[in-house]
Parts: structure tokens; sequence; C-alpha cells
């Protein structure tokens, strides 16, 4: 039995050496990163077994992309190169530690977006005990669409399944994305979203501590619910129980990642059987040490993190 399972794009990432900018820089560092993956990394350097599902171009870059994967422990029984498309790559400038980021995509007609899902994939997905989304996937091109709404709907009713909304303007429109989570939703037991991905999907009129209670009475009260509010924390719901998880302050390298780092954390206490205060804990904690670290991924071993989480676990209290 796999712990995990995941199916989503890697990419290239590109970006300036430290302090400078694509202007004013002659050397580039060269990163390898994806959401799913930066996510399936975490949790193989934390001791679970996981598997990735992925298609790269059968070239040099696919290689690498491979390679890295393989480097932090993930499966990659069911990462296939093949010869159509390109691999996907994005320019990342780090501006400012607190107003933000620059990132330029070049990741059309990629391999990954033009490959669909065998009979085999999906049924090498009912080895998993979680399977892991994002919706960057299904925004990428119809065939991903079609892929993800399959995993969804072919899942073994023991399986659980998570879905991180992480919604990208540039990808595809509101209208669109709202119409995708319609379909999918239903299917989910976890559910992760951003304050600001609500407001833009849902509506902008709602306070924050309603939010999850609006899912909720949407799609149901069988789910677990997650608000990830930046700054502020995160929110859960599941039933009739609802908490507030203070974030960890943190100087800030690299905020790329950090939601991927809290996910993985929350995943991590979820297969591991924690409360889900606990899990809320270990997803800001891995968040706070993403945005210390430069790249996509949290890239620590399993004895160093397991020192963070339980440093740190006992520090905050849960506001209710």
């Amino acid at each position: 039995m796999v712990d995990i399972i995941s199916y989503g794009e890697v990419m290239v990432r590109i970006t300036p050496e430290r302090y400078r900018t694509f202007l004013s820089s002659n050397t580039w560092n060269v990163e390898i990163g994806g959401t799913e993956a930066n996510v399936l990394i975490s949790l193989s350097l934390l001791g679970l077994k996981t598997e990735f599902i992925s298609f790269f171009p059968n070239n040099f870059l696919g290689y690498r992309a491979l390679s890295e994967l393989r480097k932090y422990g993930v499966g990659t029984n069911r990462v296939r190169f093949i010869s159509e498309g390109r691999m996907g790559m994005y320019f990342v400038e780090l501006h400012h530690r607190t107003k933000g980021i620059k990132v330029l995509y070049d990741r059309k007609n990629s391999s990954f977006s033009l490959s669909p899902l065998s009979d085999s994939d999906l049924d090498y997905l009912k080895k998993a005990k979680l399977i892991h989304l994002t919706g960057i996937t299904p925004s990428l091109s119809e065939i991903c669409k079609n892929n993800v709404i399959k995993i969804c709907t072919s899942k073994k009713e023991s399986q659980k399944l998570s879905f991180d909304v992480n919604y990208r303007q540039k990808l595809w429109s509101v209208e669109e994305c709202r119409r995708f989570l319609d379909i999918v939703i239903p299917f989910l037991d976890i559910l992760f979203i951003k304050k600001e991905d609500y407001k833009l999907l849902f509506g902008n009129d709602v306070e924050d501590d309603k939010i999850l209670y609006n899912l909720q009475k949407r799609f149901g009260k069988e789910k677990i619910y997650i608000l990830t509010r930046g700054e502020e924390g995160c929110s859960v719901l599941y039933g009739d129980k609802y908490f507030l998880q203070k974030a960890l302050s943190t100087d800030i390298v690299d905020r790329i990642g950090a939601g991927d780092a809290f996910v993985a954390g929350f995943l991590y206490g979820y297969l591991k059987g924690k409360t889900l205060e606990e899990c809320a804990k270990y997803g800001n904690i891995l968040a706070s040490l993403k945005m210390s670290i430069f790249g996509d991924f949290l890239a620590l071993d399993e004895e160093t993190l397991e020192g963070f989480l339980e440093s740190f676990n006992n520090e905050w209290s849960v506001e209710r």
C-alpha cells in the first residue's frame, strides 16, 4: 500500500543569482518544481511512501526532472517519457521579501498537458491510502481536466481524496474553475483553499470566519475544509468542529512553495492519525520553514524535519 499518490506537472524553474534581476544577472539557477511534486517530496522526506504520476519529454530536461524526484525518494513507477511536447518552464524574480515576486510561465503544449491517463494509471491510483490533486492541473488542458475528473470519479470508497484549489487566473477563468469545482468537490474528503481564492471564486462579501461554513453548507458536512490565511495562519472546519490555528513567524527568503509545504504538513499529520489541531500545526510549521529556504520545496532530511515539528508543536494555543 502507498501512503499517497499524486498526479501533476513538473517544471524547470529559472531564477537569477541571489539579489539580482534577470536584467542584471548573467548566472541563473536551475531548480525543479511543481505543486504536486513539492508536496510529495516533503512527505517522502518525512518517511511516507509516495508515488507520482506524470509525463516528461524524452530529453535531458525530462531526465533531470526524473532524477530530482528520485533523489528525494518519490516513487516514479508511473512517470513516463513521451516524444510529443516539451518541458514546462517558469522564470522567477524575487523582488522583495515581503512584497512578493514576479513569475513568467512558459508551459504551453508541455508533454504533460498532451497526455491522457491510461486505464492502468487509474488502476495504479487504487494502491494509495490518499490521492492528492490540485486546481492547477485541470487548468492546463482539456486532457488534464478530463484526467482529474476520471481520478475523482473512479476512486475506491476506502480511499481519501484531497484537493488544493490553488486557483491561477492566468490559466483559466473564474467561471471555468467554478464549474469544474462543482463537478469534483462532491468526491473530495479534504479541501484546501486560500482566502483570496475563495473570494475570487465564490464571492467577496463574506466574513473570513464564515467562509468554511459557506463551503460546508454548499458541499456537505462530511468533508474537512481548510482555509489558509497567510500570516493569519489557517482555519479548519469538520462537522461541527471549527478552530483557528495561528501562523509561525519566519524570515522570508522564498515564498514559492509555502502553500505546498502547508498541505504536506497537514497531510502528514492526517496520514499519521493525528488530531486536526496537530495537522494544522504541522502545516503551519512546514510553511514557515519553507519560506526561510530557497527553492520550490522543503529539502530537509527526515530527522531535521521531525525535530522542527517536535520543537514547535507545543508553542501555539488553539483559538476557538
